[in-house]
């Protein structure tokens, strides 16, 4: 059996202390491009399931400019009418494909889907369910504060034979 003393005690709890200290402050690594945008896009798309448009804004930028001469302000007006009126109950995003095309900026194209249903994956949509699909591109960059938001994107609807 190993007993401590007191100031061994407080020792190892300092060391303990000091050891958390340079891991929780320790450089770590930004993830690539690529990796950043796709971890955006999910967080974005599960924030807009749960019905958070806060979190989902989060990711736009204030110099946000959309192919259809819109703002964040019509984004957020648009994200509003539909994530908060309940209509869809999964959002699935699909063939995403992001290209770097500087450290601090990358283009991405992916497939929106927002569907009545229970399914919990995309392949799992059943045909009866109701769906509603886009095609988004854009750009997000890295702003000043370290973070990653779409600063220009356009949309398109899908068509049905778009969709598999």
């Amino acid at each position: 059996m190993v007993t401590l003393t007191r100031s061994r005690a407080v020792g190892v709890v300092l060391a303990l202390v000091v050891g958390g200290l340079v891991l929780a402050f320790w450089p770590r690594e930004e993830p690539p491009v690529q990796e950043a945008i796709t971890r955006k896009i999910i967080e974005m798309t599960r924030a807009a399931e749960a019905k958070d448009v806060s979190g989902v804004m989060e990711g736009v930028s204030d110099r946000f400019k959309g192919g259809q001469g819109w703002g964040k302000d019509q984004v957020k007006g648009v994200m509003v009418a539909q994530v908060l009126r309940g209509q869809w109950v999964r959002i699935f995003h699909t063939g995403l494909e992001v290209t770097e095309v500087s450290p601090t900026q990358g283009d991405f194209t992916v497939k929106f889907i927002f569907a009545r249903s229970e399914a919990e994956q995309f392949e799992q949509l059943a045909q009866e369910s109701v769906l509603n699909a886009w095609v988004v591109e854009g750009t997000f960059e890295k702003e000043q504060d370290g973070e990653w938001r779409v600063v220009q994107a356009r949309h398109r609807r899908m068509e049905p034979t778009e969709l598999f």
